[in-house]
């Protein structure tokens, strides 16, 4: 039932084109891991193959939360790095609890 909600939900996130989407680039979104699997490098497993195993020579995975510290150590471990900060409205950072959304992207050497 929750991944029937979540797809619901999500839909318009899901299928929303990217604009001016750079050519020759993956797009990598939504990575989450069980609780149970947290912190045993099964995110970074996905992510290696990922990179190791298409086509592009760059990924962008948009829209991080900067208070997602797990997130972030993981993505700066794999050779990500920031390109773009959006704030949030002050009004919605003080609900949520999040300041800026940040964008990151990996360029093969």
């Amino acid at each position: 039932m929750t991944l029937s909600m979540a797809g619901i939900f999500l839909k318009k996130e899901f299928e929303a084109p990217y604009k001016d989407f750079p050519t020759k680039a993956g797009s990598i979104e939504f990575v989450g891991t069980a609780s149970e699997f947290r912190g045993k490098g099964v995110a970074s497993q996905m992510i290696q193959h990922i990179i190791q195993n298409t086509p592009y020579h760059h990924y962008l995975i948009e829209e991080v939360a900067d208070t997602n510290i797990p997130a972030m150590r993981l993505y700066e471990k794999l050779g990500f790095k920031e390109y773009k900060r959006k704030p949030i409205p002050e009004k919605i950072a003080k609900k949520n609890g999040i300041n800026n959304l940040l964008s990151i992207r990996y360029e093969e050497k």
